[in-house]
């Protein structure tokens, strides 16, 4: 899975946005605020510098001004730093104050104080500090805590959500036929009830499959018991002919349970593989060897060539579809020819009526079941799933009347 579709990574996406907007609302307030509070000491001083200045001589009273908690600055380095400072963009309008006083005045903010810097045209600048100080703690505190609540709040939704890895690791592993895992949560969300659920299902699903595999051990137990004692019985018979007439019947019945038991080892999907490199020429006698009494009919056209695959199963793979092409030849005749990386079975047959695939399912029957009762049976559903459990597709070809099947190995 990629980054960009994990739900971890959307939720942290929309937590940054998040604190990124609160973070850019947080600093329009404290720029409004501070532009609110410089307006407020510019009039408070503005009212305090008409008070304190005395008509009859033309100058400040600095007692006064130190009354009302206005300190001059004396010190030069200070002052030559709070002089340093650029002027506000806009500043307040003072015509009355120039007017009639005949001083321009300005408010600065420096660390954590307000300064007003008086001037006049022909005089050096006087710079009062005002009775103001910034209350910073209410001014972080709350952005603080909100910033901390957002953050705790995503650790919380991250560390609800970090159960699905767990949970997405059981899934694979119970995919895998592991049914001994557990995935039983104490906590109450939602993600927990998913996986609770998900146990309980396990341990049901498990419980089925026990009982399943019970079930089919007794029955192929039972099964065979009575073929074992038909085949006893059959070598005490003198005549040979019957003899042989029921050990094929009873070799038949093998062959039979043999095939249910990979039927459903493949529906549990539970077939493992002995994947191993193999001369084709060992793997097609093997198939003829269980092909019964149908060698004569078949004409083998083989390459050298090797195969990596289980060597029972790819072999009764082969046998399934020459079994088949017998069956529907209007000969009986099969040829089966191959190169370095396909496996073709050819015949004189009629065309299929339907797509292959349909023909891999158990009980499908050809056409409709009214008109014929004949059907591919497991044979074809047994080859289908081998080959695909092999990393290898089946695939149908028609040339004129010949129908081939090409195994792309």
């Amino acid at each position: 899975m990629r980054w960009y579709h994990s739900i971890i990574t959307r939720i942290t996406l929309i937590f940054a946005l998040a604190l990124l907007g609160i973070g850019a609302i947080f600093f329009s307030l404290s720029i409004h605020e501070r532009e609110n509070t410089l307006r407020r000491m510019h009039d408070y001083t503005h009212l305090a510098v008409r008070s304190a200045f005395d008509l009859s001589t033309k100058q400040l009273d600095y007692e006064k001004l130190n009354e009302m908690g206005f300190v001059r600055i004396e010190d030069p380095k200070i002052q030559e730093r709070i002089l340093e400072l650029p002027k506000p963009p806009r500043p307040f309008p003072m015509k009355q104050m120039e007017e009639k006083l005949r001083f321009g005045m300005y408010v600065v903010p420096h660390g954590m104080h307000l300064y007003a810097v008086l001037f006049k045209r022909d005089d050096k600048p006087v710079v009062l500090q005002i009775p103001f100080e910034k209350e910073l703690f209410p001014q972080i505190l709350f952005p603080l805590l909100t910033f901390a609540f957002v953050i705790v709040l995503y650790i919380g939704i991250i560390r609800s959500i970090l159960p699905l890895k767990t949970l997405r690791e059981k899934i694979k592993h119970f995919a895998n036929g592991d049914y001994d895992i557990t995935c039983k949560s104490s906590k109450k969300d939602e993600i927990a009830a998913l996986a609770n659920e998900f146990d309980s299902a396990v341990i049901k699903i498990k419980s089925l499959r026990d009982s399943r595999q019970l079930f089919l051990r007794n029955i192929m137990h039972e099964l065979k018991t009575p073929i074992t004692k038909g085949k006893l019985a059959a070598e005490m018979i003198e005549d040979a002919t019957y003899t042989n007439i029921l050990q094929n019947v009873f070799k038949r019945q093998e062959a039979l349970l043999e095939e249910f038991s990979r039927i459903e080892k493949l529906s549990a999907d539970e077939l493992k593989l002995d994947i191993k490199r193999y001369h084709i020429e060992d793997v097609v006698d093997y198939a003829l060897d269980i092909l019964d009494d149908k060698h004569e009919n078949i004409t083998c056209k083989l390459t050298p060539a090797e195969l990596n695959v289980d060597f029972e199963l790819f072999g009764v793979v082969l046998k399934n579809l020459l079994d088949n092409g017998v069956n529907y030849a209007h000969d009986h005749r099969v040829t089966l020819s191959n190169d370095l990386h396909t496996i073709t079975i050819s015949n004189h047959a009629p065309a299929l009526e339907f797509p292959i695939e349909r023909y891999a399912e158990p009980y499908f029957l050809e056409g409709k079941k009214q008109k014929s009762a004949r059907g591919l049976g497991f044979g074809l559903f047994i080859t289908w799933h081998v080959i695909r459990l092999h990393g290898m597709r089946l695939e149908y070809k028609r040339e004129g009347e010949i129908n081939h099947f090409v195994i792309y190995t």
